[in-house]
């Protein structure tokens, strides 16, 4: 009886002990699978919150650092606000633009001293809060009838409002002596002698791809009176 009494104690003694580790597993189970859940929903958050910024992201901002990253090297403060605020029109001057200026200019734009000189040009090439297409830039007025020299009639955009300040809007000149007796030969420029290569909508905001920066040619003499040396300095 003592050796079945001692036979059921043990096997209560496991019974119970497998009972205990059962409980224990019963018990941990749960919030093992709680942590996973947990440990998921972070992660799934973490990716939500960075697609979240990618989507705050205007696309056309994101369009034009990778298929103009030259020209994005322009864009300042005051550009990337107007772009996040909505519709625009915006002016880039291509790859070939860039490489048109040669070596020297290139240096002057990107000198730290010539800082807001560079966002004085690169804001030249914005028109904020409007979306102007190339057909509207092209328009002619014929509201007076051909031009008795039988030349093409002047564009009915005169110029633009930019952030910088107004960009006239006409027809490119050839031939003449200094500028006199220079004659349209009927392309459309924007700024001094930029023309229009292609254009795209981008959420209802227009890029015109440029062959030419349309800013002003007087701010380049600013950057070279910032590169000369002033007197009691050495090289």
């Amino acid at each position: 009886m003592a050796v079945m009494t001692s036979s059921v104690a043990c096997m209560l003694f496991f019974f119970l002990l497998w009972g205990d580790a059962g409980a224990f597993v019963a018990k941990q189970t749960p919030r093992t699978t709680a942590a996973w859940t947990r440990l998921y929903e972070t992660s799934e958050s973490t990716a939500s919150s960075e697609e979240k910024v990618e989507e705050e992201r205007p696309k056309l901002d994101a369009f034009l650092q990778k298929k103009y990253p030259s020209f994005y090297k322009l864009v300042n403060e005051e550009m990337a606000k107007a772009i996040k605020q909505g519709t625009v029109t915006v002016f880039v001057p291509n790859q070939s633009a860039f490489d048109a200026l040669g070596e020297k200019k290139l240096k002057q734009i990107f000198d730290p001293r010539n800082e807001e000189i560079r966002e004085k040009m690169g804001s030249y090439h914005i028109i904020p809060n409007e979306a102007v297409s190339a057909l509207e830039l092209r328009t002619e007025d014929w509201t007076k009838g051909r031009p008795k020299d039988g030349s093409p009639p002047n564009t009915l955009i005169a110029g633009i409002k930019t952030l910088s300040g107004e960009v006239p809007v006409g027809r490119s000149k050839s031939g003449g002596f200094f500028g006199w007796g220079a004659k349209e030969d009927g392309d459309i420029v924007i700024g001094p002698e930029a023309k229009i290569v292609q254009s795209y909508n981008v959420e209802g905001s227009f890029v015109h791809e440029m062959d030419a920066l349309i800013s002003p040619l007087i701010l380049w003499r600013y950057c070279d009176q910032l590169q000369m040396k002033l007197p009691g300095l050495g090289e």
